[in-house]
């Protein structure tokens, strides 16, 4: 996939991501390029605005996030898609559509949205763009991942409670 190239202070090893801000991840440096481009196209296809929750995860993310699972001795998730295992820069987000608002560019209501989203993403797989796809739906927010190294256990399809 061809990027955006700029010189910027918002490009990403200077690239340029037309709908997403490189502040709007909490971890850009640890981030596949080419998966943040199909965010973008995930964006423009659903015509409305995404928000993205949670992207690449750091040791101390884990910790916090399973701190309850830890505090109890338990184990917790090391083979997550959101983390960077070796070189390979993390293929996942957890995203949500934005609370419809007049003049947001879409007529469409939150539940149609998160349809939209579920429809968009599963579009990508089927393109090819996403081969590796895993689809989570979640309680506040809708997982997606392209993971190369989770290849055997992909497309995966999962609905769960969020964390």
């Amino acid at each position: 996939m061809a990027h955006k190239w700029l010189k910027e202070q918002d490009s990403h090893d200077g690239y340029e991501l037309e709908f997403f801000a490189m502040h709007e991840f909490d971890h850009p440096q640890m981030m596949d390029p080419d998966f943040m481009q199909g965010l973008d196209t995930l964006r423009k296809r659903c015509g409305f605005p995404l928000r993205i929750n949670d992207d690449a995860r750091t040791e101390a993310d884990m910790q916090r996030i399973y701190r309850k699972e830890i505090a109890k001795g338990q184990a917790y998730p090391t083979t997550s898609a959101h983390l960077q295992v070796g070189d390979n820069l993390v293929r996942a987000v957890d995203i949500e559509p934005a609370v419809p608002k007049p003049g947001d560019g879409s007529g469409l209501t939150l539940e149609e949205r998160e349809l939209e989203l579920v429809y968009q993403a599963l579009r990508l797989y089927k393109e090819g763009v996403w081969p590796n796809l895993g689809l989570g739906l979640e309680t506040g927010h809708v997982h997606i991942d392209d993971t190369p190294r989770l290849a055997n256990k992909r497309p995966a399809f999962w609905v769960a409670v969020s964390k």
